[in-house]
Order: C-alpha cells, then sequence, then structure tokens
C-alpha cells in the first residue's frame, strides 16, 4: 500500500467541521490535503477502502468531494459486488447514500449510451447494404 494510505489510515476518520472549530484545525486540513492530492490514479482495492473508511459524517471544509471523487474512479476498475461492496462501507449514512445514488444514475446514463451506440451500430450496417 502507498504510504499516503498507510498516513491516512494512522489519521483515521475525518471530523465533521464545526462552526467552533477553531485555527489548529488549520493543520489538520492542511494534512488530509496534502495526503488526498498526491494520490495517484488508479487505486487499488485496499487503498479505496482505506479512503471510503474515513469519510466524514457530513462535511470536512470540502474535503469530503475530493475523497468522492477519488472512490469513484473505482467504478471503472472493479466489478458491480466489489465496488457495491466498497460503497457499504462507508461509514457515513449520508455520503454511502449519496455513493450509492450516484452509482445508479452512472449505471442509467452508461446503459443509455450504450443503446445509442447500438442503434446507430445497426443504421450503419442497413447503410452498408
Amino acid at each position: 500500500m502507498r504510504q499516503e494510505f498507510v498516513y491516512l489510515t494512522e489519521l483515521g476518520r475525518m471530523p465533521n467541521e464545526s462552526l467552533s472549530d477553531d485555527e489548529s484545525i488549520d493543520k489538520l486540513i492542511n494534512l488530509y490535503d496534502e495526503l488526498l492530492e498526491n494520490i495517484t490514479l488508479p487505486l487499488s482495492y485496499e487503498e479505496a477502502l482505506v479512503l471510503v473508511r474515513i469519510f466524514p459524517e457530513s462535511a470536512f471544509y470540502d474535503l469530503q468531494w475530493t475523497l468522492l471523487r477519488l472512490v469513484e474512479s473505482m467504478v471503472k476498475y472493479e466489478n458491480e459486488v466489489n465496488y457495491l461492496h466498497l460503497i457499504r462501507q462507508c461509514p457515513s449514512e449520508e455520503w454511502r447514500n449519496a455513493m450509492m445514488d450516484r452509482y445508479k444514475n452512472w449505471k442509467k446514463e452508461r446503459k443509455r449510451k450504450r443503446k445509442k451506440e447500438r442503434k446507430k451500430e445497426r443504421e450503419r450496417a442497413r447503410e452498408r447494404k
């Protein structure tokens, strides 16, 4: 496992941002941000598990969006069973539901695009005849 993921595992789950956070939170934000920004794709399944398990309950200074982008990249590399298992590992119900909804929408869109491509292919085949 790459070093960024080892460090993220040691840091643990992101806390929720709060109106009562003081300036000391800046160091933690910067640490998470730096580690996340240094991650390159593709991820291994184990690395994606590290990321999905550190989602905050709702928000942590917009870093949850970086997590989401990285985790969602796995849809290209994992089969549906593994990807859904990955989503179910998220400790935040809010983000787990968001990832599930986004996955369903992605799947519908992919199905629609494939149907459209097959239709075009049939039309081209008819034109060649």
